[in-house]
């Protein structure tokens, strides 16, 4: 009977996605920071094109609330082991917002995909990742900070050509 209640909660928080029910049995799960970011229309003084978060948080006149940027090295110093890492985006159909209810989280509209990084961590640490710039990707409530962001897994690779 524990089991079974155990392997429903993991369905209720993973939903579907066979990689995050095998992490959560692991007792892993994903967080993400956002490395860069594809500008569709000119922004500021910023041409279109695919730049690094910093490159366009530095051209942004405010950056949003919450967006999250870490890197593995912060994970590490906070005594958290990155079991994997891989890449992933984010198409966007604006407003994509970081915060529910708070507009000043929102990315601008000229913006239409983000390149991340994804790490595969301790559950138990996924808190702490929080509190310093990573975003999960399951869709939990962790004190009703988070809105549910789907991303697809794409290669590295892909993300270093564009």
């Amino acid at each position: 009977m524990k089991k079974a209640i155990y392997f429903l909660s993991v369905l209720a928080l993973a939903g579907c996605n066979e990689d995050d029910i095998k992490d959560l049995a692991e007792g892993n799960t994903k967080v993400f920071a956002v490395t860069g970011a594809n500008v569709q229309s000119k922004m500021g003084t910023i041409d279109p094109g695919y730049y690094d978060i910093k490159t366009i948080t530095e051209g942004m006149s405010s950056t949003p609330d919450k967006i999250p940027v870490g890197a593995k090295s912060t994970l590490e110093n906070l005594g958290i082991d990155v079991e994997r890492e891989s890449c992933g985006k984010i198409d966007i159909t604006p407003p994509l917002c970081f915060e529910e209810g708070n507009s000043d989280s929102c990315l601008p509209s000229e913006i239409n995909m983000l390149g991340l990084a994804v790490y595969t961590i301790d559950l138990d640490k996924v808190k702490t990742a929080s509190e310093n710039g990573f975003y999960p990707t399951l869709a939990t409530d962790l004190g009703g900070l988070y809105v549910d962001i789907s991303y697809q897994e794409v290669s590295c690779d892909y993300l270093k050509s564009l």
